[in-house]
């Protein structure tokens, strides 16, 4: 999905939710990989005040270390007196702010970050109302993002020659006893080779290892 495309859908998705202002990262193990898709005012972007209104650094740590969603005051990573912080244009500081996790393969991950400006209470209780159906919507979007190669694969998910080729005779619909048969196999090596594929793509099942393999190019389907 392009970043204009997430940006749209969010838009739609949060604001049917009674939400607004929203920051997502598909980050890599480092910060330089990290890939911003936002819809933050100008005033909370890094290279203005973003420290005046909440500990932007503090926060894409501790996103790193969680699995479970949290709001940013309880987690004391807001500005302490925000209504002292002079803030350019019509926007008040960050009342109150919430992140989603979602952990992907070797260091990947994605975060949504929402935010409220004013109207703290009203915010915690709309994002508490519809919990479940924000963290689904990060999912949705982290494994499109994987799809689109977005994130990147580790160059250990190369697939040995015989993994590649029990893997082709899968995808047009054999079965593990047939894959045998005609590769004078055993069904037990051709599991075994299948259980090192799913490991190597990170995935748990044959369509995801698939459709996976097929965009990394280590397959093709027969035209």
């Amino acid at each position: 999905m392009l970043p204009d495309d997430m940006r749209r859908l969010l838009d739609a998705e949060l604001s049917r939710r009674g939400l607004g202002h929203f920051e997502v990262y598909q980050c890599g193990p480092t910060l330089d990989q990290a890939q911003i898709v936002s819809n933050y005012p100008e005033a909370m972007e890094p290279s203005d005040t973003a420290d005046d209104f909440y500990r932007r650094g503090e926060l894409v740590s501790l996103t790193r270390k969680r699995i479970k969603p949290f709001f940013w005051s309880d987690e004391q990573l807001l500005a302490v007196d925000a209504e002292s912080v002079p803030v350019p244009g019509p926007y008040k500081p960050v009342g109150e702010g919430a992140s989603f996790i979602v952990h992907g393969n070797h260091g990947f991950y994605s975060v949504l970050n929402l935010c409220s400006f004013g109207e703290e209470a009203q915010f915690r209780e709309t994002v508490l109302a519809h919990q479940s159906e924000l963290q689904m919507l990060l999912v949705s979007l982290y494994d499109e993002s994987l799809e689109n190669h977005a994130v990147p694969i580790h160059p250990n998910t190369v697939l040995t020659p015989r993994e590649t080729e029990v893997l082709s005779w899968v995808s047009v619909g054999k079965t593990y006893k047939e894959v045998a048969l005609l590769t004078a196999m055993t069904s037990h090596t051709v599991k075994f080779h299948m259980k090192n594929v799913f490991g190597k793509l990170q995935v748990t099942n044959g369509k995801s290892a698939i459709r996976k393999a097929l965009q990394l190019g280590y397959i093709r389907l027969p035209a």
